[in-house]
C-alpha cells in the first residue's frame, strides 16, 4: 500500500508540475499577443502619419511643378 501511496504522491506532483507550465506559458502566450497587438497599433498609427505626410508633399511638389511650369511659360 505503500508504494501504491508513493506513487500517487509522485503522479500528484507531476500533475501540479504540469499544471504549474501550462499556467506560465498561457501567461508568455497572452503577453506576447498583447505586445504584438500595441506593436500592430503603433505601426498602423506610424502608417497612417507617413500617408499623410506623403500626401502633404505631394500637394507641394504639385504646386511647385505648377509654378515652375507657368513661368517657363512665360
Amino acid at each position: 500500500m505503500d508504494s501504491l501511496k508513493a506513487a500517487l504522491d509522485r503522479l500528484t506532483r507531476a500533475v501540479d508540475r504540469l499544471e504549474h507550465a501550462a499556467a506560465a506559458r498561457e501567461e508568455r502566450v497572452v503577453k506576447r499577443e498583447q505586445e504584438l497587438t500595441e506593436s500592430l497599433r503603433e505601426a498602423r498609427v506610424e502608417q497612417a502619419r507617413a500617408q499623410e505626410t506623403a500626401e502633404t508633399v505631394s500637394k507641394r511638389l504639385e504646386l511647385a511643378i505648377g509654378r515652375l511650369e507657368a513661368v517657363l511659360e512665360n
